[in-house]
Formats: structure tokens, C-alpha cells, sequence
């Protein structure tokens, strides 16, 4: 019971057998409390009743300032505290750069980094006046590599990285921790990119090549590591849950016996 009497939030935990929901499961495991936001409420319902009383369903658009401000005031006001926040919403509109539109240049650096940004602001007011809190931000490997099809994305995940780090520096004097996860495909969605075009079945192959592909409760498991008290020290940490995919980024071709 690493997490007993926590109060978590959890982003984009709606979608069952994704990140979100992984995180949720294994955090209201432990013993936290955690509010399953999702965009979707009816999905973050069907979570939360899966999960039991301690898990309440919250409806969040995490591109919208206001909603991420009013789910953070929730559990302040109803339990006095919010102890941690994991900013998991991602998503990618794939295509190369040459032909990338300005609408999902937009859409995905508002769903991935612009959401993060408003998740740690609202987030550091009620943390830094309590002394205390973790943020978690789920990144990417590709936000520190080149894949062909996911620029964006990749952007808007180093982007991600960025912003723990500052926010790292500024804020642990204050008692708040905040770090960084960075998993390779382990959602639906990204799979069925990989699944889908030749770019994706491209860059799946590379990595498959000398690893595989993650899977949500692995991403879960260092979530609650860095929730707990068990990594008190660990702060700024930009934390790879891909197989060695980032550790061999710089010859992802290379053929591996």
C-alpha cells in the first residue's frame, strides 16, 4: 500500500487497456484515492466503476485552461490536498513534415504539450501551499529521437521534457517533485499507426528488431514508483520504459542477433 491515503489525479485514464487507466488501477491498488479524468466521461465512468469506490470519474477537456484548473480545485476542495497529478493525455495526428497541416501541427502541441503546461501550473499552487506533491508527465522516446511520420509529436513529447525539467528546478525547494516517463508504443492507438502505414510498420519493425513493444502496466509500475515515497529523491528524472529503445536511438538500424 505505497500510495495509501493519497489523493491522485490521473488524465486520460478513460480508455481502457491504455497508460491512463493502467496508472489508475495500480495507484487505487496501492491504496490512493484517484480521480480518472477523461475528455470522454462515460469512459472515465466505465473505469471507475471498475476500480471501485475510491476511484471518481471526472469529465476534462486538458486543452482547455478552465477544465484543467476546475479538475485540480476538485480534490483540494473535497479532501483539503491533491498529492499527485500524472499528465498522461498524448495523441499524434501522423504524417511527415513536408505535408503536416497547420490545424494538426496545432491540435496535437495543444493535446500533448500545451495540456502539460496547464496540468503543472494548476498543479503547483495547491502542491507548493501544502509543501508537498509529484508530477508526472508522460513523454515519449520519440521526444528524443527522429521516427518518420510522428514530428509532431515528437516535438510536442520533448517539449514535455522541457517543462519537468524546469519545473523540477523551480519547485523542489517548495516540496514538490516532478519527473518525466518516457514509454515507446504501449497504446492502442500508436499501435495501430504502426499497424496502418508504411511508416509506422517501418518504425515498428526497427524497434522489434532488438526489443518489443511496451505494455500500459509496465508503463503503470514506474508511475508508481515515482508517485511513491520510494524515489523521495528522484526529481528532474527523465525515466525510459522502452526496452532500450532510447539507449540505441543512434543506430536504430543496426541489426541486432
Amino acid at each position: 500500500m505505497r500510495l495509501a491515503d493519497r489523493i491522485c489525479v490521473v488524465t486520460g485514464s478513460g480508455g481502457e487497456g491504455g497508460i491512463g487507466a493502467a496508472i489508475a488501477a495500480r495507484f487505487v491498488a496501492e491504496g490512493a484515492t484517484v480521480f480518472v479524468a477523461d475528455i470522454d466521461l462515460a469512459k472515465a465512468e466505465n473505469v471507475a466503476a471498475a476500480l471501485g469506490d475510491r476511484a471518481i470519474a471526472w469529465q476534462c477537456d486538458v486543452t482547455s485552461a478552465e477544465a484543467v484548473e476546475a479538475l485540480i480545485a476538485e480534490p483540494v476542495n473535497r479532501f483539503g490536498r491533491i498529492d499527485v497529478l500524472v499528465n498522461n493525455v498524448g495523441f499524434t495526428l501522423p504524417g511527415r513534415l513536408a505535408e503536416l497541416s497547420d490545424e494538426s501541427w496545432h491540435r496535437v502541441i495543444a493535446g500533448n504539450l500545451t495540456s502539460t503546461f496547464y496540468g503543472i501550473r494548476a498543479a503547483l499552487r495547491p502542491m507548493r501551499a501544502q509543501k508537498s506533491g509529484t508530477i508526472i508527465n508522460i513523454s515519449s522516446s520519440a521526444g528524443i529521437g527522429g521516427a518518420p511520420g510522428l514530428g509532431v509529436y515528437g516535438a510536442a513529447k520533448a517539449g514535455v521534457i522541457s517543462l519537468t525539467q524546469t519545473a523540477a528546478v523551480e519547485n523542489f525547494k517548495a516540496g514538490v517533485r516532478v519527473n518525466a516517463i518516457l514509454p515507446n508504443a504501449a497504446t492502442k492507438p500508436l499501435l495501430a499507426w504502426f499497424d496502418a502505414t508504411d511508416d509506422g510498420r517501418e518504425t515498428r519493425a526497427k524497434i522489434e528488431s532488438y526489443a518489443r513493444c511496451g505494455s500500459p502496466d509496465e508503463i503503470a509500475a514506474a508511475a508508481l514508483f515515482l508517485a511513491s515515497e520510494d524515489s523521495s529523491y528522484v526529481n528532474g528524472a527523465v525515466l525510459p520504459v522502452d526496452g532500450g529503445l532510447s539507449a540505441r536511438v543512434g543506430c536504430i538500424d543496426a541489426k541486432i542477433d
